[in-house]
């Protein structure tokens, strides 16, 4: 398993201010309209092949940073191109005895979430603090650098067609988790939002942003 990897990313300041604005409706627009904007300024573009065959290979990622149990999701995206690009006799039988299938959701968040856990440990060096399940954040890092928490929340597409509307609004739930959590604990975090879209069998967009919270 080979993936060409193109990387956009985004990083900003994030003041403990903004998080508050989150625990209230009212003041969510008011974040929104002032600070989101910005979060997607100079961002950086990268392009990264990856060869998951070698050690420790992609089903240690899946075991590692997935929510569910999942064996080989890949091989489930890949079935699901293949069967997309079957123009034979058998696919015509398929048209006409049941609608066009589509990707697994299971497939595609496993494999997301593990390419999203392969990105922040290999390209940013975070050590997995913490793996919640069912609740948000999905994964919670820990950079050894300077010791602040980075939370991160994985989400995944097969449409290419991304919007920075769409990010802004998951990175506001995604603030929104991190406010109690502040009340809580007042550390240092970071905000993390990794979007993973699926081109084809071998073609993945990853989009990042990061919103480092002000010491």
């Amino acid at each position: 398993m080979i993936l060409d990897v193109s990387v956009t990313e985004y990083r900003h300041a994030l003041t403990t201010r903004q998080i508050g604005l989150t625990l209230d409706r009212r003041t969510i627009a008011l974040l929104r309209r002032e600070s989101a904007s910005t979060w997607f300024e100079n961002p950086a573009t990268r392009q990264l092949t990856v060869d998951f065959t070698t050690t420790p290979g992609f089903q240690w990622y899946v075991d590692m940073y997935s929510e569910a149990a999942a064996l080989e999701p890949w091989r489930d995206i890949e079935y699901y191109f293949q069967q997309g690009n079957n123009n034979s006799v058998s696919q015509e039988r398929l048209l006409f005895s049941r609608d066009a299938p589509i990707l697994s959701v299971s497939a595609m968040a496993s494999a997301s979430e593990a390419i999203a856990g392969w990105f922040c440990q290999e390209q940013y060096g975070w050590d997995l603090y913490f793996r919640p399940t069912r609740v948000t954040p999905d994964i919670i890092f820990r950079d050894n650098e300077n010791g602040r928490r980075a939370i991160v929340e994985v989400k995944s597409s097969s449409d290419m067609g991304n919007s920075a509307s769409k990010i802004t609004t998951e990175m506001i739930n995604l603030l929104k988790a991190l406010a109690p959590m502040k009340l809580l604990n007042p550390a240092i975090y970071n905000a993390v939002l990794i979007m993973v879209q699926v081109a084809n069998a071998t073609e993945v967009s990853l989009t990042s942003l990061v919103l480092e919270e002000e010491a």
